[in-house]
């Protein structure tokens, strides 16, 4: 692996290059509700599926509008055959958090450019 400075491999230098032009679109988001067993246990798990991503972008979660700061979990990016990148991302919740309709949004993010998607239980026919 050829490094600049010995600090940043090469490829992540041509990557933040290609994507500061603006040729690199948005990721894809998709948000995946609950299972209605899931919710049965009193939990419930959203996932984030953002592609055609870069590796480092940065995952994050809402509710309602406001930071989520505990029950995420993220993967790390997996390189696709087209080059891109597919990253995963878990946010666990109480059931009930749920079943109130609150607007949860995943929002990611590769420095002052973003995409997010937002999801409720409204959307879907799980209740």
């Amino acid at each position: 692996m050829l490094c600049i400075n010995n600090l940043i491999p090469s490829h992540v230098i041509n990557v933040v290059h290609v994507f500061s032009g603006s040729s690199l679109s948005p990721p894809v988001l998709t948000v995946f509700p609950p299972s209605s067993a899931e919710l049965q246990s009193n939990k419930a798990s959203l996932v984030c599926l953002s592609s055609q991503s870069v590796p480092f972008a940065e995952v994050s979660w809402y509710g309602d509008g406001c930071p989520v700061s505990s029950g995420i979990s993220t993967s790390t990016a997996v390189q696709q055959p087209d080059h891109t990148f597919q990253i995963s991302s878990y946010l666990s919740i109480k059931s009930s958090q749920w079943l109130m309709d609150k607007v949860f949004t995943c929002k990611v993010s590769l420095g002052s450019q973003s995409s997010e998607k937002n999801i409720t239980m409204s959307d879907c026919n799980i209740k």
